[in-house]
């Protein structure tokens, strides 16, 4: 629940916002956001279903967004289509407060050649290198790092501590976290006589608009030509992208994902937390790769897989299944093969030949 203080709203005007069908009072209001089960008299609320409604006690949230009429409680509420939508939706034009810019600090280290749009905020303790460009509404906080002849598209963020080195072009209303490294060198050696030779890295990085980057999040330089993420890709803490990758549109990288040069991903594709992806893959457009998964060949698109090496999630489900049960397969076929080689002993023993036992005929 939000604990600072804020300026009510009314169901009149979070309904104007989301739209839907409104149900209660218009001048009901509310003053904080909160979670269904924590939810008060002066908060705002979502249900995305009826499971939470038939296993939690009533709730006494002063305005619901729902995905139904809910006849069951009196409490106002608002029908959409997706609750936790219209939620963010809220929170953003309500609770998200718009800072003035603060324009460019004395301390601000600039290189030869820099051009910088209006209405930016650059803290103390930046650096920009030469040829900078950095456009409209642009905020960087302290300690962030700009190389040489990179470029930071309009609206974008970008948190302390940032590294974005020479070379890489940033689009517009991205967002990068505390820690992330933009355009380090990518892991490219040849060995020769036991001796590992650097190869320079002489690419780039492009991220396009809309992209969303966690914190410590690495993504190298290309060896020749570019990495690319593309737009509205979202890429949490911890994951690793490198060189010569490409990161289809709006596709969801989670924590500790890890990704070897030169794999093209497709667009809007999923990858669970701890996956490892080979280099030189193909990863088709819509395809969900499934936590801590190793993916060591290419995915045809529209699939979802799973396991490691990767294979069909319903394959990987029945062979999870199974593990439980292996010391007692294994058991049952220990006595299957002793009981094979008692069968075949006794095949192998020759027959004794069966003794007459009929009368002789008298002559």
């Amino acid at each position: 629940m939000t604990t600072h203080a804020h300026p009510p709203i009314t169901l009149r005007q979070i309904h104007d916002l989301v739209g839907g069908e409104r149900i209660g009072s218009p001048i009901v209001s509310v003053a904080n956001l909160a979670g269904f089960e924590e939810a008060g008299p002066n908060d705002l609320t979502f249900v995305t279903g009826d499971r939470i409604l038939n296993t939690s006690r009533p709730t006494r949230a002063g305005i619901l967004l729902a995905h139904r009429r809910l006849p069951e409680i009196a409490n106002p509420h608002i029908v959409v289509p997706n609750p936790a939508l219209a939620f963010a939706q809220v929170a953003r034009a309500f609770f998200c407060p718009i800072l003035p810019p603060r324009g460019i600090d004395a301390s601000v280290i600039r290189g030869n050649n820099t051009q910088i749009g209006p209405d930016v905020s650059i803290w103390p303790g930046v650096t920009l290198g030469d040829r900078v460009v950095i456009g409209a509404r642009v905020t960087l906080y302290p300690g962030v790092f700009i190389g040489n002849d990179t470029t930071i598209g309009d609206d974008t963020l970008l948190y302390p501590n940032v590294v974005v080195r020479e070379g890489c072009t940033i689009g517009a209303r991205v967002i990068i976290h505390s820690g992330t490294v933009i355009g380090s060198d990518g892991f490219g050696y040849i060995q020769d006589q036991g001796r590992h030779y650097k190869i320079p890295q002489l690419g780039g990085v492009t991220i396009e608009d809309d992209v969303e980057l966690g914190a410590n999040v690495t993504v190298d330089r290309a060896t020749l030509g570019q990495t690319v993420i593309k737009q509205g890709s979202k890429v949490d803490n911890l994951v690793q992208i490198a060189h010569n990758v490409t990161i289809g549109a709006h596709s969801i990288l989670v924590a500790q994902v890890g990704i070897a040069g030169s794999t093209r991903v497709g667009h809007h594709v999923m990858i669970g937390g701890q996956a490892g992806l080979a280099d030189h893959l193909v990863i088709g457009d819509q395809v969900m790769i499934a936590a801590r998964a190793g993916v060591n060949r290419s995915l045809e698109p529209n699939q979802i897989v799973s396991g490691a090496p990767v294979m069909p999630h319903e394959v990987w489900v029945k062979a999870q299944a199974v593990i439980p049960r292996l010391p007692e397969l294994r058991h049952a076929v220990r006595t299957l093969e002793e009981r094979m080689k008692q069968l075949e002993a006794l095949r192998s023993t020759p027959q004794a030949p069966k003794k007459k036992t009929g009368k002789r005929r008298k002559s």
